[in-house]
Protein backbone atom coordinates (compact mmCIF):
# COMPACT_ATOMS: atom_id res chain seq x y z
CA UNK A 1 0.00 0.00 0.00
CA UNK A 2 1.38 3.26 -0.79
CA UNK A 3 2.67 5.74 2.01
CA UNK A 4 3.59 9.28 2.46
CA UNK A 5 6.56 10.32 4.23
CA UNK A 6 7.10 14.24 5.53
CA UNK A 7 10.77 14.76 6.47
CA UNK A 8 11.35 17.85 8.17
CA UNK A 9 14.94 18.96 8.04
CA UNK A 10 16.29 20.88 10.60
CA UNK A 11 17.99 24.60 9.73
CA UNK A 12 21.17 23.80 9.66
CA UNK A 13 21.41 19.89 9.20
CA UNK A 14 21.69 19.65 5.60
CA UNK A 15 25.43 20.44 5.48
CA UNK A 16 25.82 17.65 7.97
CA UNK A 17 23.25 15.28 6.58
CA UNK A 18 24.99 11.57 6.29
CA UNK A 19 24.69 10.98 2.18
CA UNK A 20 23.34 7.71 3.17
CA UNK A 21 19.49 9.28 3.54
CA UNK A 22 19.68 9.86 -0.04
CA UNK A 23 19.46 6.04 -0.78
CA UNK A 24 17.02 5.72 2.17
CA UNK A 25 14.55 7.78 0.78
CA UNK A 26 15.38 6.40 -3.28
CA UNK A 27 14.47 3.18 -1.81
CA UNK A 28 11.36 4.58 -0.33
CA UNK A 29 10.38 5.80 -3.11
CA UNK A 30 11.36 3.11 -5.67
CA UNK A 31 8.84 1.10 -3.55
CA UNK A 32 5.99 3.17 -4.84
CA UNK A 33 5.66 5.46 -1.48
CA UNK A 34 5.45 9.42 -1.76
CA UNK A 35 7.91 12.10 0.08
CA UNK A 36 7.73 15.50 0.97
CA UNK A 37 10.56 17.29 2.29
CA UNK A 38 10.03 20.86 4.38
CA UNK A 39 13.38 22.44 5.47
CA UNK A 40 14.54 25.17 7.58
CA UNK A 41 17.47 27.25 7.44
CA UNK A 42 17.59 29.57 10.79
CA UNK A 43 21.17 29.49 10.87
CA UNK A 44 21.81 30.42 6.75
CA UNK A 45 19.40 33.30 7.72
CA UNK A 46 21.41 34.48 10.96
CA UNK A 47 24.99 34.32 8.54
CA UNK A 48 23.01 36.55 6.12
CA UNK A 49 21.61 39.15 8.38
CA UNK A 50 24.88 39.57 10.14
CA UNK A 51 26.98 39.50 6.93
CA UNK A 52 24.40 42.61 6.12
CA UNK A 53 24.52 44.35 9.97
CA UNK A 54 20.63 43.59 10.46
CA UNK A 55 19.96 43.04 13.99
CA UNK A 56 18.77 39.27 14.64
CA UNK A 57 15.93 39.84 17.68
CA UNK A 58 14.02 37.15 19.25
CA UNK A 59 11.30 36.72 21.23
CA UNK A 60 10.08 33.64 22.87
CA UNK A 61 12.16 31.49 20.33
CA UNK A 62 10.70 33.66 17.43
CA UNK A 63 12.67 35.36 15.01
CA UNK A 64 11.35 39.44 14.55
CA UNK A 65 10.67 39.72 11.44
CA UNK A 66 11.65 43.37 9.85
CA UNK A 67 11.41 44.43 5.87
CA UNK A 68 14.80 43.68 5.81
CA UNK A 69 14.99 40.40 7.40
CA UNK A 70 11.40 39.14 5.26
CA UNK A 71 13.79 39.53 2.00
CA UNK A 72 16.80 37.85 3.43
CA UNK A 73 14.29 35.08 4.38
CA UNK A 74 13.26 35.49 0.56
CA UNK A 75 16.64 35.12 -0.56
CA UNK A 76 18.12 32.52 1.86
CA UNK A 77 15.57 30.11 2.31
CA UNK A 78 13.42 30.14 -0.50
CA UNK A 79 16.89 30.69 -2.34
CA UNK A 80 19.69 29.67 -1.29
CA UNK A 81 19.03 26.69 0.65
CA UNK A 82 16.16 25.46 -1.18
CA UNK A 83 18.39 25.38 -4.43
CA UNK A 84 21.06 23.19 -2.69
CA UNK A 85 18.94 20.87 -1.25
CA UNK A 86 16.72 20.30 -4.41
CA UNK A 87 19.77 19.87 -6.24
CA UNK A 88 21.15 17.49 -4.12
CA UNK A 89 18.19 14.84 -4.40
CA UNK A 90 18.23 15.67 -8.23
CA UNK A 91 21.70 14.45 -8.63
CA UNK A 92 20.82 11.34 -6.54
CA UNK A 93 17.86 10.61 -9.17
CA UNK A 94 15.10 12.08 -6.43
CA UNK A 95 12.93 14.27 -9.02
CA UNK A 96 12.37 17.06 -6.31
CA UNK A 97 10.68 20.89 -7.12
CA UNK A 98 11.02 23.53 -4.77
CA UNK A 99 8.43 25.52 -3.54
CA UNK A 100 7.39 27.80 -0.79
CA UNK A 101 3.40 28.65 0.47
CA UNK A 102 3.33 31.66 -1.61
CA UNK A 103 3.27 29.15 -4.97
CA UNK A 104 -0.28 28.47 -5.61
CA UNK A 105 -1.36 30.46 -2.66
CA UNK A 106 -0.70 26.98 -0.97
CA UNK A 107 -0.27 28.11 2.22
CA UNK A 108 -1.72 30.81 3.88
CA UNK A 109 -2.32 32.83 7.29
CA UNK A 110 -2.15 35.81 9.02
CA UNK A 111 0.38 38.09 10.74
CA UNK A 112 1.40 37.72 14.25
CA UNK A 113 1.12 41.02 16.10
CA UNK A 114 4.24 42.29 17.46
CA UNK A 115 6.56 40.63 15.59
CA UNK A 116 6.80 41.88 12.00
CA UNK A 117 6.23 39.86 9.06
CA UNK A 118 5.82 36.44 11.04
CA UNK A 119 2.99 34.51 9.89
CA UNK A 120 0.77 32.14 11.96
CA UNK A 121 -0.57 29.33 9.32
CA UNK A 122 -4.52 29.17 9.15
CA UNK A 123 -4.64 26.95 5.94
CA UNK A 124 -3.05 24.69 3.66
CA UNK A 125 -4.94 24.53 -0.09
CA UNK A 126 -3.08 20.87 -1.24
CA UNK A 127 -3.69 20.89 -4.71
CA UNK A 128 -0.31 22.27 -5.72
CA UNK A 129 1.08 19.78 -3.45
CA UNK A 130 -1.25 16.40 -4.63
CA UNK A 131 -0.13 17.50 -8.06
CA UNK A 132 3.44 17.22 -7.65
CA UNK A 133 3.22 14.15 -5.93
CA UNK A 134 1.13 11.91 -8.13
CA UNK A 135 3.16 13.39 -11.20
CA UNK A 136 6.28 11.10 -9.38
CA UNK A 137 7.96 14.38 -7.88
CA UNK A 138 9.24 15.44 -4.10
CA UNK A 139 8.15 18.60 -2.98
CA UNK A 140 10.48 20.66 -0.81
CA UNK A 141 8.84 23.12 1.04
CA UNK A 142 9.87 26.21 2.81
CA UNK A 143 8.08 27.38 5.42
CA UNK A 144 7.46 31.49 3.45
CA UNK A 145 3.41 31.43 3.20
CA UNK A 146 0.33 33.86 1.51
CA UNK A 147 -0.51 36.56 3.80
CA UNK A 148 -3.49 39.21 3.39
CA UNK A 149 -0.70 41.74 2.33
CA UNK A 150 1.95 39.72 1.23
CA UNK A 151 4.76 36.83 2.48
CA UNK A 152 5.10 36.01 5.55
CA UNK A 153 8.02 34.14 7.33
CA UNK A 154 6.50 31.36 9.63
CA UNK A 155 8.27 28.60 11.76
CA UNK A 156 9.19 25.74 10.27
CA UNK A 157 8.04 22.91 12.71
CA UNK A 158 4.81 24.56 12.95
CA UNK A 159 4.90 24.48 9.30
CA UNK A 160 5.28 20.96 8.77
CA UNK A 161 3.35 19.67 10.96
CA UNK A 162 0.12 21.66 9.12
CA UNK A 163 1.62 20.07 5.53
CA UNK A 164 1.77 16.78 6.80
CA UNK A 165 -1.86 17.44 8.50
CA UNK A 166 -3.53 18.50 5.13
CA UNK A 167 -1.76 15.68 3.23
CA UNK A 168 -2.52 13.22 5.59
CA UNK A 169 0.99 11.59 5.65
CA UNK A 170 1.42 8.24 7.60
CA UNK A 171 4.97 9.50 8.68
CA UNK A 172 6.90 12.16 9.65
CA UNK A 173 10.52 12.24 10.75
CA UNK A 174 12.42 15.30 12.37
CA UNK A 175 16.07 14.97 11.02
CA UNK A 176 18.27 16.84 13.38
CA UNK A 177 21.28 17.27 15.13
CA UNK A 178 21.39 15.11 18.01
CA UNK A 179 20.17 11.51 18.26
CA UNK A 180 16.82 11.90 20.15
CA UNK A 181 15.33 12.71 23.08
CA UNK A 182 17.82 12.65 25.97
CA UNK A 183 15.64 11.36 29.45
CA UNK A 184 16.99 9.97 32.21
CA UNK A 185 20.15 10.61 31.24
CA UNK A 186 19.98 8.17 28.14
CA UNK A 187 18.25 8.81 24.64
CA UNK A 188 15.34 6.89 24.42
CA UNK A 189 14.25 4.34 21.49
CA UNK A 190 10.46 4.72 22.72
CA UNK A 191 8.32 7.46 24.16
CA UNK A 192 4.38 8.98 24.77
CA UNK A 193 3.70 12.06 24.60
CA UNK A 194 3.17 11.88 28.43
CA UNK A 195 6.77 11.71 28.68
CA UNK A 196 7.53 14.02 26.16
CA UNK A 197 5.26 16.61 27.80
CA UNK A 198 6.96 15.85 31.25
CA UNK A 199 10.09 16.21 30.57
CA UNK A 200 9.83 19.66 29.03
CA UNK A 201 7.38 20.53 32.38
CA UNK A 202 10.66 19.22 34.69
CA UNK A 203 13.17 21.50 32.01
CA UNK A 204 15.22 17.68 31.36
CA UNK A 205 14.07 18.96 27.75
CA UNK A 206 15.47 22.47 27.28
CA UNK A 207 16.39 24.98 24.98
CA UNK A 208 16.71 24.22 21.18
CA UNK A 209 15.30 20.64 22.10
CA UNK A 210 11.63 21.98 22.89
CA UNK A 211 10.29 23.03 19.45
CA UNK A 212 11.57 19.84 17.78
CA UNK A 213 9.86 17.87 20.91
CA UNK A 214 6.72 20.06 20.40
CA UNK A 215 6.68 19.48 16.89
CA UNK A 216 6.68 15.60 17.10
CA UNK A 217 4.07 15.53 20.17
CA UNK A 218 1.81 17.84 18.14
CA UNK A 219 2.34 15.20 15.17
CA UNK A 220 1.59 12.02 16.92
CA UNK A 221 -1.86 14.05 18.42
CA UNK A 222 -2.68 14.88 14.61
CA UNK A 223 -2.74 10.55 14.09
CA UNK A 224 0.61 10.25 12.71
CA UNK A 225 1.02 6.53 13.05
CA UNK A 226 5.12 6.91 12.77
CA UNK A 227 6.48 9.56 14.63
CA UNK A 228 10.10 10.24 14.93
CA UNK A 229 13.46 12.58 15.81
CA UNK A 230 16.37 10.96 14.22
CA UNK A 231 19.93 12.12 13.96
CA UNK A 232 20.68 13.41 10.86
CA UNK A 233 24.15 12.85 11.05
CA UNK A 234 23.68 9.23 11.25
CA UNK A 235 21.42 7.18 8.88
CA UNK A 236 21.98 3.94 10.98
CA UNK A 237 20.14 5.45 14.42
CA UNK A 238 16.35 5.05 13.82
CA UNK A 239 16.18 8.04 16.50
CA UNK A 240 13.23 7.87 19.12
CA UNK A 241 9.35 7.10 18.34
CA UNK A 242 6.46 8.34 19.49
CA UNK A 243 3.96 5.69 20.36
CA UNK A 244 0.35 6.27 21.63
CA UNK A 245 0.35 3.78 24.28
CA UNK A 246 1.34 4.76 28.36
CA UNK A 247 1.67 1.41 29.62
CA UNK A 248 5.27 0.29 28.03
CA UNK A 249 8.11 2.33 28.25
CA UNK A 250 11.99 1.20 26.60
CA UNK A 251 14.78 3.15 27.65
CA UNK A 252 17.99 2.10 25.72
CA UNK A 253 20.88 4.01 24.51
CA UNK A 254 20.66 4.50 20.79
CA UNK A 255 23.26 3.53 18.78
CA UNK A 256 25.18 5.71 15.71
CA UNK A 257 27.48 3.45 14.35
Amino acid sequence: MKQRKMIKLGGSIFEQLDSRYFKEWKDWCDAGHELIILHGGGPALSAYCETLEIESVFREGVRVTTEEVLLGAERVLGGEVQSKIVYQLNRSDLPAVGLTGIDGASIGGEQRQGLGAVGDIRFVDKTLFETLLGAGYIPVVTSLITGPSGALNSNGDTCAIAVANALDVDAFELLTDVEGVRLDGVYQAVVTREMLEGGIKTNEIHGGMIPKVEAVIEASKQGISDVRIRSGKYVTSQGTRVKEETDERITTNLSTS
